[in-house]
């Protein structure tokens, strides 16, 4: 059984949970377009310390967050701007107008969709846990106890319940997280898989490399979408159709350029595990076409 079809039914009660608490087609008038005219700047928040998602240096971003924003800016005909956002401030970031939009690993979840309205998945994938290379304490999910993890507050990780013996040392961000694991401070870092394995790929050749530990999971599978502030329906439908069309002209080959590791790791079973059926977006968004 395919891990999709195992999550089939979970998904079937999300979507009626999510659909009472969204943006959906029956919302009143339109507000102001995001998208608006050819050649708008759009302002969309991303974390910018995120390899293989979004890592911002040497005054360029670069990752699959970015590919997304500029296949969907040329799609639709506007230019994105990019500004770092912490994980806990994106529902404030497009409630007080700071940002447009937000891509930055950003998973729907109903209590989210209460705030802000998503378009999406444009990747799923289930919780993990980055190691040092050398490390060999964490082969099967009862391993996980008594372990020190370290996670990201804001996250959807950071509400998963552990073993009581664990310690779960929650800090602004992944790097931070990181830079424990290597000098030590933690076993293990505890966040989605796919996240992870931009930071195997970044620390490959540094002094500690790490690996993700495959088939180790906790949680729920987490669905990555674009947010948006709610009552923009024509926005999303917009969205809605070129993300669809991203999955099916770009998606394959944007994760196997910024997420190599991902796709060696699960040889032959990566798109299965990560990559959403396009038909899904029509469950999971805040809008239908």
């Amino acid at each position: 059984m395919t891990r999709r079809t195992r999550v089939g039914a979970l998904a079937a009660v999300v979507a009626l949970v999510m659909a009472s608490g969204c943006g959906g087609d029956d919302d009143g008038g339109d507000k102001t377009p995001i998208i608006g005219q050819p050649g708008k700047t759009v302002h969309i928040a991303t974390a910018f310390d995120q390899p293989g998602f979004n890592l911002f240096a040497r005054h360029h971003n670069r990752g699959f967050d970015m590919d997304i924003a500029f296949y969907l800016g040329e799609e639709l005909g506007f230019t994105p701007k990019f500004q770092d956002v912490t994980h806990a401030g994106r529902e404030r970031e497009l409630q007080d107008g700071s940002a447009d939009m937000v891509i930055a690993t950003y998973s729907i979840t109903p209590k989210r969709q209460q705030k802000v309205d998503f378009i999406g998945p444009y990747l799923m994938t289930s919780q993990g846990f980055l190691v040092r290379r050398d490390y060999n304490g964490i082969k099967k999910e009862k391993d996980i106890g008594g372990k020190t993890l370290c996670t990201v507050e804001g996250t959807t990780p950071a509400r998963v319940r552990m073993p009581p013996s664990t310690v779960v040392n929650e800090v602004p961000d992944y790097s931070t997280c990181v830079s424990k694991l290597q000098g030590g401070g933690v076993d293990a870092v505890f966040s989605d898989e796919a996240l992870l394995f931009g930071y195997v790929e970044q620390q490959k050749k540094s002094k500690v490399p790490l690996k993700v530990v495959p088939n180790v999971t906790m949680g729920l599978i987490n669905r990555y979408g674009i947010g948006i502030p709610k009552g923009h329906r024509d926005d999303c439908k917009r969205l809605l159709k070129a993300l669809r069309k991203y999955l099916v002209e770009e998606w394959s080959s944007d994760i196997k350029a910024q997420l190599p590791a991902l796709v060696e790791t699960y040889s032959g079973d990566w798109e299965n595990r990560f990559k959403p059926d396009p038909q899904d977006l029509n469950t999971y968004s805040s809008c239908r076409v």
